[in-house]
């Protein structure tokens, strides 16, 4: 990981009628282990945040002038500074438009990886926290709470200078805060939320008829690999490549998954964002009520645990040996 940027400006509004303010900085932070370790951390927390959303730029320049603006500062006509001041001052336009209140640090990034170059962008808050000074007196501190950020995007720079993908920007929203996350999906300029669900859905029917050809237990550790795959996938923030998860899926002997998508008839995506709620409950069945939690892998069905629609019922067999005891133990 290497990041070659980094620099951070503040905005401020304390009420809804209140005025926005913002604090910028002149000039870059200086690439140390201190700064680095900072962002490192934000990227760690972002990698472990789910609901990410994967889109593109509005096409509508007069209302997104990002777009303008990276190739202003990727053609050295302006600085990594100055972009970052540019954005600050759309995102203090658009939020006085509104009435959300929000007090952050907006950490600017670009890290520069062999895969490509990224932009991050981080709206993090401060704490506040009690610290001991020289004297051994009390003190009120403040610190940068870097674990959990308010808001976040992503931009795969070379993706968008390709100019050959639909899901180049990715976002984190804010939690709970529908309107704030709409002010913050307008200052990036965001649009064409993918439908991956949908794409996760048309993946995994490929998959399943996939499996039916195969062995039982060459079927099974074939589906729990493309789980595992794009799951790892979604955790990185990375798209899933069709090739690479084929190579990756393919049971030695049996025919290549790639061909076999390919000629399937729900045609998924040959590279696709992966939804990891879909992908757990394809490989885990669960379920509760006020009375009964339940959860189990879809390859016990049919052996171990049956279902018998008729009756509404499940027989378990082979019952786990703790959950065994504790059923012994309740019944005397």
């Amino acid at each position: 990981m290497a990041f070659t940027s980094i620099i951070t400006h503040r905005l401020l509004r304390t009420s809804p009628d209140a005025q926005v303010t913002k604090t910028l900085c002149e000039q870059l932070w200086p690439l140390n282990g201190k700064t680095e370790d900072c962002v490192r951390s934000l990227k760690h927390a972002w990698l472990k945040r789910g609901g990410k959303v994967y889109g593109r730029f509005s096409d509508d320049a007069g209302a997104n002038p990002l777009p303008a603006w990276l190739k202003g500062w990727q053609n050295e006509s302006q600085t990594f500074v100055a972009l970052s001041k540019q954005w600050i001052q759309q995102a203090e336009v658009l939020l006085a438009a509104t009435e959300n209140v929000l007090d952050v640090y907006c950490v600017f990034a670009l890290e520069q990886l062999e895969a490509g170059d990224r932009l991050w962008l981080f709206l993090t808050g401060h704490e506040p926290a009690f610290a001991i000074n020289g004297d051994l007196q009390l003190d009120e501190s403040h610190y940068l709470d870097v674990s959990r950020f308010l808001m976040a995007a992503n931009i795969n720079l070379t993706e968008w200078q390709a100019g050959d993908s639909a899901k180049y920007l990715t976002l984190v929203r804010a939690a709970g805060e529908k309107e704030l996350s709409e002010w913050f999906m307008s200052v990036v300029g965001f649009t064409d939320k993918l439908d991956t669900a949908k794409q996760t859905e048309q993946l995994l029917a490929v998959v399943e008829d996939y499996a039916q050809k195969l062995p039982a237990e060459q079927a099974e550790q074939t589906r729990e690999k493309v789980v595992e795959y794009c799951l790892e996938q979604s955790k990185a923030g990375e798209s899933v490549a069709l090739a690479a998860l084929s190579s990756s899926v393919t049971p030695e002997g049996a025919p290549e998954f790639k061909a076999f998508a390919d000629a399937h008839d729900a045609k998924p995506a040959a590279d696709l964002v992966p939804h990891a709620g879909q992908l757990r409950q394809y490989v885990r069945i669960s379920g509760r009520n006020e009375q009964m939690s339940m959860s189990f892998s879809s390859g016990c069905l049919g052996e171990a645990v049956i279902y018998d629609a008729q009756s509404d019922s499940l027989t378990i067999h082979n019952i786990p040996p703790a959950l065994k005891s504790r059923l012994l133990k309740h019944m005397k």
